[in-house]
């Protein structure tokens, strides 16, 4: 498709449009001399934005911290489609199609030119000199103050000059830095590495080398992010404000229409908390085949929705307000028995059975011998200690040398100390040896009858299967414990923080009074979170910008990662060349995405 480029300027009664000639695809916008747009507007910088020409579409992206508004959203960054209208400083930029040609029609409004060229307009005859006479005395003032006195520093020493009542080098310096670089002290020259340039990409990059990218360019070859730099996001010398910019346009710029953007993305867009932000979604577990887990991710609002971490665990048992009947009489729990927040809140710690459930649930399997308790874990440890426990019973109940010749065993032969390369010689007399006396029979149907008899009521009747769900058969026996895993980080690609919600109750997020079944999902959805944050000009709610949640560096692994490219049968593919599908779950045994996904 062809393109043209309209400007129209209103100047009082006349209204004068101009076309200019386009040899480039991509073009400037602002005040300076220098751009392939110029607006003559004060409120306008030298270089505003930039214009990519394409085939359908044309993009801006703003330069720096410059913002504009895109069909009334706020953004650094936008694609523009015919009918789309975006204004910047008073000045509208509509994109239009006519005739088989792309037209960028740009109407100039109330550009205070005049106001502008007067301000740097000086007549000799306006400065009467002779009558400023205060004003040169002020100037050689501040001149001194500011720069001789200062400077003398370098010849008498500076630290000299500091403690001195005179002005010093602090005059010239910018503001303190962010307490995060604080170690740096006087050492400009780690980031200033050429004298009169501002901080490079490079510089920051020498210290900063782990950065994740926040979009994955090598798997779709664009230049997207090409032309950004730290300083785009990140300001220093503000002292211990926030080094990193808050504002959601430095999300918005991209997120604001990515159906439109014209790469392959899962991401929703999302202009404002409180307005335009889909539903939450959660990484949860499920367990394979092989016993394995895989994270697999899911939208707060899919019917059906369950945590399969295959262990029973009723939340409003526990949390009955009557309390519970524990060992040492009736308990009241709450959320903070069990659950303790990680350094720094971000994370619960994991829920053991040696540090959270074990005060309650006692492992005991023998009345008369109530300190006595079997160990948690592995079935086989458990059987193997009531062996040994029951066969020492028999020996105590049947003590004689019969007895004990019939239930002992036997230890493994015991072997020499030898040389390298020697052969092994076994000590005579501790050969492995099946009991021959007439009561190992005995023995052994005394020790199976008592372990079976434990281990049936432990397993089946009152201690496993209260929490644990069992398998029928097992490799070491008739029991098998199916392994327990409960999903510690529900939200991976987001930041929540308790420590800042501790004049909460838990149940106001998370409603575990009601819940019967341990695979309830007791994550707050969208609504939950809005009742207190809002979006960035929120009224009456904390102000919530996306970085408030979202980061745009990750570790190892960019937030952008679920972009997925396309192979060219159409299905959605991972970095990895996997099948994926809608929610970018990974596709076992398929070779292609169902025809009810979408993009």
């Amino acid at each position: 498709m062809k393109h043209s480029v309209r400007l129209i300027e209103t100047k009082g009664s006349k209204r004068e449009i101009r076309k200019l000639s386009v040899a480039s695809d991509r073009l400037t916008l602002g005040r300076g001399t220098d751009q392939s747009i110029q607006i003559a507007d004060k409120r306008l910088p030298l270089a505003h934005s930039t214009l990519i020409l394409k085939d359908e579409s044309v993009e801006i992206r703003g330069n720096s911290s410059v913002t504009f508004t895109v069909n009334g959203q706020a953004s650094r960054r936008a694609q523009l489609v015919p009918g789309d209208i975006a204004e910047i400083a008073g000045h509208t930029l509509e994109v239009l199609a006519e005739d088989g040609t792309l037209v960028l029609q740009i109407e100039i409004g109330d550009t205070q030119f005049e106001p502008l060229r007067d301000r740097f307009t000086t007549r000799l005859r306006e400065l009467d000199i002779k009558t400023r006479s205060l004003s040169w005395a002020l100037f050689l003032v501040i001149l001194a103050a500011g720069a001789i006195i200062p400077s003398a520093g370098f010849f008498v020493g500076m630290e000299t000059l500091r403690e001195a009542p005179l002005p010093d080098d602090g005059i010239w310096l910018s503001g303190d830095l962010h307490p995060t670089h604080a170690f740096l002290g006087d050492n400009c020259e780690a980031c200033h590495t050429t004298p009169f340039v501002s901080t490079r990409q490079e510089d920051c990059l020498a210290c900063h080398s782990t950065v994740q990218h926040h979009f994955a360019t090598d798997l779709f070859g664009h230049d997207y992010f090409v032309g950004d730099t730290c300083q785009d996001c990140h300001r220093e010398h503000n002292g211990p404000e926030a080094i990193t910019r808050s504002d959601q346009a430095t999300c918005t710029g991209c997120h604001t229409d990515l159906e439109r953007s014209g790469y392959p993305s899962l991401l929703l867009s999302a202009t404002d908390f409180e307005s335009n932000h889909p539903d939450f979604k959660i990484s949860t577990l499920r367990m394979q085949e092989d016993k394995s887990w895989q994270s697999i991710r899911f939208n707060l609002s899919d019917e059906g929705l369950t945590e399969v971490s295959n262990l029973k665990f009723p939340h409003d048992v526990h949390m009955d307000s009557e309390g519970l009947m524990g060992p040492d009489g009736n308990v009241n729990m709450a959320c903070g028995d069990c659950h303790t927040p990680e350094k720094g809140g971000m994370r619960m710690q994991t829920v053991t059975m040696e540090n959270h459930c074990a005060s309650c649930h006692e492992l005991t399997f023998d009345p008369d011998v109530p300190d006595r308790v079997v160990p948690h874990g592995n079935p086989t440890d458990l059987i193997n200690m009531l062996r040994g426990y029951y066969a020492y019973q028999y020996f105590q109940q049947n003590d004689s040398d019969e007895a004990y010749q019939a239930i002992r065993v036997a230890p493994e032969p015991t072997r020499q100390a030898r040389r390298p390369g020697a052969r092994r010689q076994s000590i005579a007399g501790f050969q492995r040896e099946l009991p021959a006396q007439a009561g190992a029979q005995e023995a052994k149907s005394f020790v199976d009858d008592r372990v079976d008899e434990a281990a049936s009521t432990l397993f089946e009747k009152r201690t496993c299967v209260i929490c644990h769900e069992l398998a029928e058969t097992s490799r070491d026996g008739r029991w098998e414990v199916i392994p327990v895993k409960l999903t510690a980080d529900w939200m991976p690609l987001a930041e929540f923080t308790h420590d800042p919600h501790k004049t909460m109750a838990c149940e106001d997020c998370h409603e575990a009074s009601t819940s019967n079944v341990a695979a309830d999902v007791l994550m707050p959805d969208i609504d939950s979170c809005r009742t207190c944050h809002g979006g960035e000009h929120t009224e009456n709610k904390l102000q919530s910008t996306c970085i408030a949640c979202h980061g745009f560096h990750l570790d190892n692994q960019a937030p952008m990662s679920v972009l997925l490219s396309v192979d060219q049968s159409g299905n959605l593919i991972d970095q990895s060349g996997r099948f994926v599908d809608k929610l970018g779950n990974i596709l076992d045994g398929s070779n292609k995405i169902s025809e009810s996904s979408e993009l």
